[in-house]
């Protein structure tokens, strides 16, 4: 597909060079409706005033001198003046078998082989909930991952997690509170399951922001206050020692500090080997502070590069307002650093550990003010970094009725508990069902679940908000998760009734509804091009749905196993399972074999 493509440009430049125009590049595309086409030009519109002519004319004469191609069946000019391009039964059958005798080396891109990605997702706080914001970053980041990889680049998943911070001496207040208020020691609460800890914690949390941000409890938020420069002493020792941190050491904030962090980190590899990620290097804001302290301090006014200036007892960068860029604060007034100095000191530190060619943040759009921001200052002191640094900002994740979920932490709704409210309903449709044996059920109704919600999550543009609904997301019919698996298991049950290797090179009728198959088929490669290049992985959704409806078409009006064409049929049945897996796989859902 990407090489037919090629050669339809090269073909137009030729011939609209022929006309005496020359243009610098021809845009050939898939149009959306495959009625007009498997792919199409607009290049006659776009030389039409410069030849004085009418486009329809400019286009008729443009498929009157297209060479004859074993490839192409024909060539049409339609109004406005669009050209479209059909597809040969020819090219169509050489796709298929290319398809069932590589496999899955067919579906491989080297567009960016050898380049090497940082992907940057997920980004939890340890003492906070792990939300479904962050289970949605999770997926955005997973399938960008994969996406990324199908072009051949080699791609690293990082994780930065805020480990020190005020939300953790909130935390840590609203723990030892909490405590002594029950009556229990901390050892006490260290025997209770990792989950129930870990909700502890953040109950915790939630006391303590309550108490700092909605009461303003003077007295509590300088202990909070306290509780924070000390914490993040334990990590920059050069910080001052105040009187205070005696009392704090007698009381084990630093002991319950660092138990908290580990199981908060245990929790959140629960959930990353359930959502099948697999991290290669994690980052914390306490290994960045103290980089980050060094960095603004060589780059203040009057030394390294000059971009950092005191104000008011802190340090500050003074943004361009008619950038959009704000003021913000680097170092506070205690001598700390912010989110913005740690970003900075990451944003360096990732290019040492791995020298990328790109290196990409996933976030919600809350924080895309901050990034940029950060990126200005890190063009000022590493433009090469900067250069390389994309954002990736996304929306918001809300569930209808959610404000009457009994599992709302405030306004938090946790993300583990959306994992097993959807495989809990999945289950239950399974088992209405009547088809499946406990086994299976509990063998599959978490990849289902995960596939759910994956794809409700993804088929949305990356930058929009997404509503996930429980009962559309899990249904097997329709635009779902659960339809493509089921897509992907009725092929592999033909298959697998079929009883025989499928022969590539078996031959046969293409009738109207394999013919059509077979062109969506065949512009796989280049809708996984598009959406991977553009990060856009709602773009390979709409795809595999599309395949998925045109199959279930095909399934309905083709007897495959008691035609004539029975072998020629079964290479276009694995064909289509191949295609689907992938797609699905790309996206980082794994296919279930049989439902």
């Amino acid at each position: 597909m990407i090489e037919i493509k090629e050669q339809i440009s090269k073909n137009l430049l030729d011939i609209v060079k022929g006309l005496g125009v020359e243009i610098g590049d021809v845009v050939v595309e898939q149009p959306n409706d495959s009625s007009n086409g498997d792919l199409t030009s607009n290049i006659a519109m776009r030389i039409s005033k410069e030849l004085k002519s009418n486009p329809m004319d400019v286009a008729n004469s443009i498929a009157s001198k297209y060479p004859k191609s074993d490839d192409i069946d024909k060539v049409e000019a339609v109004k406005p003046g669009f050209l479209n391009f059909f597809f040969s039964e020819k090219y169509l059958l050489e796709v298929l078998e290319e398809i069932n005798v590589k496999g899955d080396e067919y579906f491989k891109l080297d567009v960016k082989n050898g380049e090497k990605y940082l992907i940057e997702y997920t980004d939890p706080n340890p003492f906070k909930t792990f939300h479904i914001g962050h289970l949605y970053t999770n997926m955005v980041g997973e399938s960008f991952a994969c996406l990324t990889q199908a072009l051949g680049a080699c791609v690293k998943r990082v994780n930065y997690q805020g480990d020190v911070g005020l939300h953790v001496a909130k935390t840590m207040w609203g723990l030892e509170k909490m405590l002594n208020d029950q009556g229990i020691t901390f050892a006490e609460l260290s025997n209770r399951s990792l989950v129930e800890r870990v909700r502890y914690l953040g109950d915790a949390y939630m006391l303590g922001f309550k108490i700092y941000n909605d009461e303003k409890v003077e007295s509590v938020i300088g202990e909070i206050k306290d509780i924070n420069y000390y914490l993040f002493s334990l990590y920059i020792p050069s910080l001052e020692r105040k009187e205070y941190f005696t009392q704090l050491e007698e009381r084990n904030i630093s002991k319950m500090y660092r138990l908290g962090r580990e199981w908060c980190l245990e929790y959140f590899e629960r959930i990353y080997e359930r959502t099948g990620t697999k991290f290669d290097k994690y980052y914390f804001e306490s290994q960045m502070g103290k980089k980050g302290l060094q960095i603004v301090k060589e780059n203040m006014q009057g030394k390294g590069k000059d971009i950092f200036k005191e104000s008011e007892g802190s340090v500050i960068y003074e943004g361009d307002e008619s950038k959009g860029l704000h003021t913000r604060v680097f170092v506070n007034s205690e001598g700390l650093p912010t989110y913005e100095s740690k970003e900075i000191a990451l944003a360096l530190q990732k290019f040492v550990d791995f020298s990328f060619d790109k290196s990409i943040t996933i976030t919600a759009n809350e924080q895309s003010s901050y990034f940029k921001v950060v990126f200005d200052v890190l063009s000022q002191l590493q433009p090469e970094i900067a250069s390389r640094s994309l954002h990736f900002s996304h929306g918001l994740v809300r569930l209808p009725g959610a404000e009457k979920m009994s599992s709302r932490k405030g306004k938090i709704i946790e993300g583990e508990w959306l994992l097993n409210e959807t495989e809990k309903r999945v289950k239950e449709a399974m088992v209405s069902n009547g088809k499946w044996s406990k086994e299976e059920i509990e063998e599959v109704s978490d990849l289902i679940a995960m596939a759910a919600i994956k794809y409700s999550f993804l088929k949305v543009t990356v930058g929009k908000d997404v509503v996930f609904d429980f009962e559309r997301s899990t249904t097997f019919d329709g635009d779902t998760g659960p339809y493509l698996l089921y897509v992907y298991a009725r092929c592999n049950s033909i298959l697998m009734d079929a009883k025989q290797e499928v022969n590539p090179k078996a031959t046969g009728e293409l009738e109207n509804c394999s013919k059509e198959l077979l062109r969506v088929i065949s512009n796989y490669k280049e809708v996984l091009l598009a959406s991977a290049v553009n990060y856009s992985p709602s773009t390979l959704c709409t795809y595999l749905f599309n395949l998925g409806q045109l199959f279930n078409s095909f399934y309905q009006n083709v007897r495959v196993l008691d035609s004539d064409n029975r072998d020629f049929l079964l290479n276009v049945v694995n064909a289509t399972a191949q295609t689907m897996r992938h797609g699905l796989n790309v996206l980082g859902i794994k296919v279930v074999e049989r439902m």
